[in-house]
């Protein structure tokens, strides 16, 4: 395999793992993804810091169900990656109850031997 198919692999990985750890509200996992820098921009707006996120995931603010990757592609340049991903996410709690259909932009960043999320900017679509 190339290097660049190997930081694909790699990034689909943290990808995954961002997803899951989302879905299950698992605090710990999402602390070791998101960079200490984070940005955490949701659908309707509302900007958040790695700890102001955390916090809403600790108190239930955030619960989600699962959430299904329907398509995307991911640009690996040097030590930043890009993914434009089409997800449908199922949100149980909050004024957006059910499912609901995003185009989320994750930037990635190489952080010493990790790649750690930087930025997650999520976009309604319509259904």
């Amino acid at each position: 395999m190339s290097e660049q198919s190997d930081l694909l692999r790699t990034i689909g990985e943290r990808e995954a793992a961002f997803y899951a750890a989302l879905s299950a509200s698992d605090c710990d996992a999402l602390a070791e993804i998101f960079s200490d820098d984070l940005l955490y921009v949701h659908s309707p707006g509302i900007a958040e810091t790695k700890a102001e996120n955390l916090a809403g995931q600790r108190s239930g603010l955030y619960k989600k169900g699962p959430i299904t990757r329907l398509s995307g592609h991911t640009d690996v340049l040097g030590d930043v990656a890009v993914s434009s991903c089409v997800i449908d996410m199922v949100n149980t709690t909050g004024t957006l109850k059910g499912t609901v259909h995003l185009l989320d932009a994750l930037v990635w960043v190489r952080e010493g031997d990790a790649w750690r999320l930087l930025v997650r900017q999520a976009t309604r679509l319509p259904q």
